[in-house]
């Protein structure tokens, strides 16, 4: 029995965890934003190496589990879920082949075309960061989005402190990233050079979106209150209701039944008394 749990736990049907992915795409981040430096460090270089085979050695995982569980006879919905997970693996196969490439190619800040190439797996590997952090955000809570939103504006933030040589301390670099983020731009902090205004697009990007997650609990969380009250208002009325048309028929139930009795009261007065025949 604790074999057979911990198969379904760990198999591609039942459980799939975003977490190594996240990591892995996770790191190719501050190597991009370093690539960006004046003298980059050597450590970028080898982040985009881990990152891109880690992504590779999840799309082979994912591979070869869709692989076997497909050979055998499953479910529609089962089997479409299959089909996903191998065409993730799919599009992960050229994003890990891209990210490799990324660590052979010199600095951004001395090549245009590098740093061509090196916004064009950004980008891409934001969108596959969102689509497999998105089982983390379905269906949760307040609290999670509210967590989450923290943990994201805290690292934007200290990825502006990081990057941008005119925001002096941690607390302007979280400023900015809450008012990049929430699109306010008040303009006493501003990013200053080329890798701090590329971190604004991103920073826009994720942070916007999941403040805008948070917003929308919060007035699902009052409309929510809002129709749970009507609910239970109507609720009372028909349960009023239907005690007011229960007594009245059990009111006229022995109505019916007091009629019955008084009838057959009569019926007994009123009937003549039986004469015996004589006999002969």
């Amino acid at each position: 029995m604790p074999h057979a749990r911990q198969r379904r736990f760990f198999s591609l049907d039942q459980f799939q965890s975003p977490w190594p992915m996240l990591l892995a795409l996770v790191a190719s981040i501050p190597a991009f934003y370093d690539s960006l430096m004046p003298t980059p460090a050597s450590w970028a270089a080898a982040m985009y190496v881990v990152s891109g085979a880690l992504v590779l050695a999840f799309a082979w995982r994912q591979m070869r589990h869709a692989r076997r569980n497909l050979s055998a006879p499953h479910a529609g919905s089962e089997t479409r879920t299959r089909t996903r997970w191998r065409l993730g693996a799919r599009v992960d196969w050229p994003l890990g082949t891209a990210l490799l490439l990324c660590a052979a190619l010199p600095p951004s800040s001395q090549s245009a075309s590098a740093l061509g190439w090196r916004m064009a797996v950004a980008f891409a590997t934001l969108v596959r960061l969102v689509l497999i952090s998105k089982p983390l955000f379905e269906r949760a809570g307040l609290a999670r989005l509210l967590g989450m939103a923290a943990a994201v504006l805290g690292l934007c933030g200290i990825g502006f402190y990081w990057i941008d040589p005119e925001v002096t301390s941690l607390s302007s670099g979280l400023w900015l990233a809450f008012s990049t983020a929430a699109t306010v731009g008040y303009g006493d902090v501003v990013p200053s050079n080329t890798a701090s205004r590329i971190f604004s697009v991103f920073v826009v990007l994720l942070g916007y979106g999941i403040l805008s997650l948070v917003t929308a609990s919060v007035a699902a969380m009052f409309v929510g209150s809002q129709e749970r009250k009507v609910e239970r208002d109507i609720l009372r009325d028909m349960h009023q209701q239907i005690k007011s048309v229960t007594q009245e028929i059990a009111a006229l139930r022995q109505s019916i039944e007091e009629m019955k009795q008084a009838q057959q009261t009569d019926t007994t007065a009123k009937s003549p008394p039986s004469s015996a025949e004589p006999r002969i």
